[in-house]
């Protein structure tokens, strides 16, 4: 059995496989889009979680295959990791990692810890394929521990897991082409299979090997290193694309505060109502749900983006000493808490009006990202180039910084953090709206020092 799929051709698959892809909550991935909604600035971007998984699942068999010398891999332990590349996501809530940037600060650390996981969306894949009926009639005990184990965290050192979760993962190496390809952008293009081609067991220790590349694959990695930072500047924070996530946390977290269905639907817990509720959402039945409810700032926010009325950017500014001169100043709005962002989108909605009426503070975002350079940080996802070993054609190891001529560059800025402030000003005209942002925006910046001064 086949498919056909645009970034990696003709997909095969087996009949578990099959089963799998056909199972209810596999198919709810269809309804979970991978970027969110980035279709609001590249139109072409509506694809799903649904057929990054089947990818993923082609490529840890790819690359399992390759390796499979090298690591002794059975045909039995190969199918295991294609299981592990095709469910990895599973577990994912609507709007993707937007809305599980909530999850994880409403979740006990505990049963993240307990289980082992990295964050609270691959715990929630964890739970799922071990506690989910359908799965179970389809994957033995064994399969689904084996699978869990894949998923959750461990020390350096398991290679089998670095293909499904490490520096040079299936998961990056598909979604970055699958992104690039249907947002219609040509930076997240790289060589794929000079990758696969160049990946090898690299030994750590006694009994400790990890997912390394041979020498010849150094370009290959730079491409794709470069291809996710550009990917992350031009299409994971484009202007829009911030503003359209920052608009749904905000959504989402006054949803769950105003509709007594959804107020437990981002506090995970292993308990099979918990589970059986959360599966029920996808986007549309989570926006639909919101929208039933059409007295709450929940409401006005998703009724916005439906209606394409977005907040307006009226401030971005680096946290650096050229723009906060005070060290203390500066030290004290990096560390910002949520309760001073929240004073500030007070004071910010006192400065603007609409028609004489000051701006209600409830639907001004102040939002705060960090960019890392030639890497990049986005909720559960970063390349760690430190952790990217290369085997040398003399038998000696090195880190990937120490083979690479861009990325051993210390002038390359490791770190950026901008501050942004998003106002409802879409009622004034362009050409008016330019000249009153220009005319607040000192007065916006000594907000943002004020309340730093706490």
């Amino acid at each position: 059995m086949e498919i056909r799929d645009p970034i990696h051709g003709l997909i095969k698959y087996d009949e578990k496989e099959e089963k799998l892809i056909n199972s209810s909550i596999f198919q709810r991935l269809r309804g979970i889009k991978q970027l969110a909604l980035a279709n609001f600035v590249y139109p072409g971007a509506h694809h799903t979680r649904f057929e990054h998984c089947i990818g993923t699942m082609h490529l840890a068999g790819r690359i399992a295959k390759q390796l499979k010398k090298q690591l002794k891999l059975s045909t039995e332990r190969i199918k295991i990791l294609r299981l592990a590349g095709l469910l990895h996501d599973i577990g994912h809530g609507p709007f993707s990692h937007v809305s599980e940037q909530i999850m994880d600060t409403r979740t006990d650390k505990t049963i993240v810890d307990r289980y082992k996981a990295e964050n609270a969306h691959e715990l929630m894949s964890i739970l799922l394929i071990q506690n989910d009926k359908e799965i179970g009639t389809i994957l033995n005990q064994e399969e689904k521990e084996e699978i869990a184990l894949l998923l959750q965290k461990q020390k350096r050192g398991n290679i089998e897991r670095d293909i499904i979760s490490g520096p040079l993962d299936v998961d990056k190496l598909d979604y970055l082409l699958r992104d690039s390809y249907f947002t219609g952008v040509k930076y997240g293009v790289f060589d794929l299979d000079k990758i696969v081609e160049s990946l090898t067991q690299i030994k750590i220790g006694r009994e400790r090997t990890q997912l390394g590349i041979k020498e010849d694959g150094i370009y290959a990695v730079e491409q794709m290193l470069l291809a996710k930072y550009h990917m992350n500047t031009h299409v994971y924070k484009h202007r829009v694309r911030r503003i359209t996530d920052a608009m749904l946390i905000r959504g989402v977290e006054y949803a769950l505060e105003e509709i007594a269905e959804l107020r437990n639907l981002y506090t995970c817990l292993d308990t099979v109502d918990f589970l059986e509720d959360y599966v029920k959402y996808d986007d549309k039945t989570l926006v639909d749900k919101i929208l039933e409810n059409r007295n709450g700032t929940s409401f006005e926010y998703f009724e916005r983006l439906k209606k394409r009325k977005l907040l307006k950017e009226a401030l971005s500014v680096e946290i650096n000493e050229v723009n906060f001169q005070d060290s203390i100043l500066l030290k004290n709005i990096r560390d910002m808490s949520e309760k001073q962002m929240g004073a500030i989108a007070d004071k910010a909605g006192d400065l603007f009006s609409i028609g004489g009426n000051e701006i209600d503070s409830d639907l001004v975002i102040v939002d705060k990202q960090t960019t890392l350079n030639p890497t990049f940080k986005s909720p559960h996802v970063r390349i760690d180039t430190g952790t990217i070993m290369v085997a040398m054609r003399d038998d000696q190891r090195k880190a990937f910084p120490g083979s690479s001529t861009i990325f051993s560059n210390p002038a390359v800025d490791p770190e950026k953090d901008t501050l942004y402030i998003y106002l409802p000003l879409d009622e004034i005209e362009r050409k008016d709206r330019k000249k009153v942002i220009g005319e607040n925006k000192k007065d916006l910046l000594e907000i943002i020092r004020e309340e730093a001064k706490g």
